[in-house]
């Protein structure tokens, strides 16, 4: 459980921020696709948000969301290059899984597709195999792609 002076760190920099900005915190509650009253107990400390909605509120707040997710401890200490890996990963992972399904999916209708419609191939099996294979090798060099990061 985090402390209580973490949950008062992020509601006065997230208060400060969003004064500095000119914004209510119905129009930070807006942009940020919150409710009000989410808005107003992460301000009164009474909430730590979740690293998503934090991300959004750094993003519209002009805020550094390392600077914010390392007031909630979300990320131990580390130097500033380490932060920014894990937080590129902890906020990208769940969209380069759904790329990743995606991508496989697509890849697996446009083979049928292919298949269903050509009648002259594959003549053979080695050949069905041997296009498999490629198909395989490329979904695994952009997957490589997507995850290297």
């Amino acid at each position: 459980m985090t402390s209580k002076s973490n949950k008062e760190k992020i509601a006065l920099l997230v208060k400060n921020a969003r004064i500095q900005r000119g914004y209510s915190q119905q129009q930070l509650a807006d942009l940020v696709k919150l409710n009000l009253r989410s808005v107003q107990r992460i301000e009164k400390a009474e909430v730590l948000p979740r690293v998503y909605n934090l991300n959004l509120i750094a993003e519209q707040l002009d805020l550094d969301i390392a600077l914010l997710l390392a007031e909630v401890s979300y990320i131990p200490e580390t130097s500033d290059a380490e932060q920014a890996d894990q937080i590129h990963n902890t906020v990208n992972k769940p969209r380069k899984r759904i790329l990743s399904t995606g991508l496989g999916l697509i890849g697996m209708l446009l083979i049928a597709a292919f298949l269903s419609q050509s009648s002259s191939f594959p003549e053979t099996s080695f050949e069905l195999f041997l296009m498999l294979t490629l198909v395989v090798a490329i979904y695994a060099t952009i997957l490589w792609y997507i995850w290297r990061s």
